[in-house]
């Protein structure tokens, strides 16, 4: 390894360690990465040149002579991050730090092509913005209703109507700007675990309840794709026997049965309307479930017994420390539940935390956040290579 090999590294770790620690004395950093202070000032210096690192001209006491504390400069360049959901899309600017800087929330309609024309709308609304922030964006990151290859096309996704959508690479022709896209659960559980908030925990499931139901999969602190990039599609598991005469394709089984839109359906099937008050939708069946409404106790149990048996088959193919709800469970995960942990009692061999999502709706942006950044190399990819 070469001198310029090696303050390449050491100037990768510098950044790594801010971004992770936040504001830091160049002590402590010499200390945390056992580097000469000699080291350390040279390539702290050099990554304040760059506009890399920023001193937050705040001293640090440390017992002997103040120093200033330095940070990682997480707006050095910037990240167009999107949610494709099912009946609005989400778009926002975020630092490198998956941070969101702005974001708007548009209430979308229209069919499977004017939702996909949406997405470049949008886009373009934020990138052709006057302001100087952005000629700093790296990358979009894009996250879909649906599995996605390695490629970034979108399989299939039933809310939005689209089938072997080629996504990324229409974003990079259109934008020029470097693309990645992911389906939602996946973000979601990308988020949740690198988060924090979970501890040190290598298995997470994130499972997203709304028109449709997909899962995240976490494994030894890594996301897992599958061969094709449909792992975790839970909402086309088989509720019953007699499913194995139908062919899906759009909603899976499971998702045509407890989904947020079919749950409407079938309460409506048991006579449980809109009210003069509200109209009828999950989250006001859900509501009336709350209040003791026993025709909506009725449904939503039977909806909660049924969710019970995927998640103990869940359990016993990935035994995940944690699973978060995201979307409708999030929303109302005090009420659902605990319902379902007392259910999965006595039927997994452990049993995992069940819990709403730390980050709520902000998850599948924060991790499009965060997968857009490791596609443009993280911090490696910001340093300018040695001429």
């Amino acid at each position: 390894m070469g001198v310029g090999d090696l303050s390449r590294g050491n100037s990768i770790r510098i950044l790594e360690q801010l971004l992770d620690e936040g504001p830091t004395s160049r002590t402590d950093l010499g200390r945390a990465l056992r580097l000469a202070p000699a080291t350390v000032n040279r390539l702290t210096g050099r990554l304040e040149d760059e506009g890399l690192v920023v001193d937050t001209g705040v001293l640090a006491h440390t017992g002997g002579r103040p120093s200033r504390l330095l940070d990682f400069n997480r707006e050095y360049r910037l990240l167009v991050t999107v949610d494709v959901a099912d009946h609005h899309t989400s778009v926002a600017m975020a630092d490198l730090g998956g941070n969101l800087l702005e974001r708007h929330d548009i209430p979308t309609a229209g069919d499977a092509e004017q939702r996909y024309a949406d997405v470049f709308g949008h886009v373009a609304t934020v990138l052709e913005d006057p302001g100087e922030r952005c000629s700093r964006v790296a990358c979009l990151g894009v996250s879909v209703p649906g599995p996605v290859d390695d490629d970034g096309t979108v399989l299939f996704a039933p809310a939005l109507g689209w089938h072997g959508k080629p996504l990324r690479a229409d974003l990079e022709r259109a934008f020029g700007v470097p693309a990645v896209v992911e389906n939602d659960a996946n973000l979601i559980a990308l988020a949740e675990h690198s988060s924090g908030h979970w501890g040190a925990t290598k298995s997470l499931v994130a499972i997203a309840v709304f028109d449709g139901i997909g899962s995240g999969i976490i494994e030894d602190g890594r996301l897992w794709r599958g061969a094709s990039g449909a792992a975790g599609q839970i909402g086309r598991l088989l509720v019953e026997k007699d499913s194995l005469s139908n062919e899906y394709t759009g909603f899976g089984d499971f998702e045509s049965h407890i989904g947020a839109a079919s749950l409407v359906r079938r309460a409506r099937a048991l006579g449980i309307s809109d009210t003069a008050e509200a109209p009828l939708d999950a989250d006001e069946i859900l509501r009336r479930y709350a209040g003791g409404d026993l025709a909506a106790r009725g449904l939503v149990d039977e909806v909660l017994d049924e969710f019970a048996m995927s998640l103990v088959n869940v359990c016993a193919l990935l035994a995940p420390e944690v699973i978060v709800f995201s979307g409708l469970f999030d929303r109302w995960g005090s009420v659902v539940l605990p319902g379902l942990r007392d259910r999965l009692r006595g039927h997994v061999v452990h049993l995992p935390i069940l819990a709403p999502g730390a980050l709520g709706d902000e998850a599948a942006l924060a991790g499009a956040a965060r997968l857009a950044f490791d596609h443009v190399g993280a911090v490696a990819g910001l340093l300018p290579e040695e001429p």
